[in-house]
């Protein structure tokens, strides 16, 4: 468990806008805390449950899972990095490679499955699953006597 600061700092600093030397702002530490719960947000919306939920302020805990930590901090950092330096000089391959990994992960991990309903459609053919509402034999009945006749 991490407190919302503690994780947005640490995005920062993935980028190069935080550091002991040039700690973030407080508008860059508010402008975290609202990419953070829209990707979390976004993130619920496609099924992804790691069980958190939006910070009301920075300080709060997030109650992370340990196995989300890195992910969500990497696509955290990676979506805050064009608002700063614009991006494209501070975003390292390896920090591309480390989000994908770790969000791979987390989808994999804790994306929830709906398996729908089979639907038999009444254009399938008989033997695939329809009988066109008739009862038709699938066995010989005693005797041996084959009949085409429908119950």
């Amino acid at each position: 468990m991490s407190t919302g600061t503690a994780i947005i700092q640490r995005a920062l600093q993935r980028i190069g806008a935080h550091s002991a030397i040039a700690p973030a702002s407080p508008a860059s530490i508010t402008l975290g805390m609202e990419r953070l719960n829209s990707m979390l947000e976004v993130w619920l919306a496609q099924g992804i449950v790691i069980g958190v939920t939006g910070l009301v302020v920075p300080g709060d805990d997030l109650n992370e899972k340990p196995d989300t930590r890195n992910g969500i901090i990497d696509k955290l950092a990676l979506s805050l990095a064009p608002d700063f330096d614009n991006g494209k000089q501070i975003v390292s391959q390896q920090l591309k490679e480390d989000a994908k990994v770790n969000f791979a992960h987390i989808k994999n991990v804790y994306q929830q499955i709906t398996i729908p309903n089979k639907v038999v459609s009444s254009t399938l053919p008989v033997g695939a699953g329809n009988s066109r509402g008739a009862n038709r034999r699938t066995f010989f009945p005693k005797g041996g006597v084959v009949t085409d006749e429908i119950n």
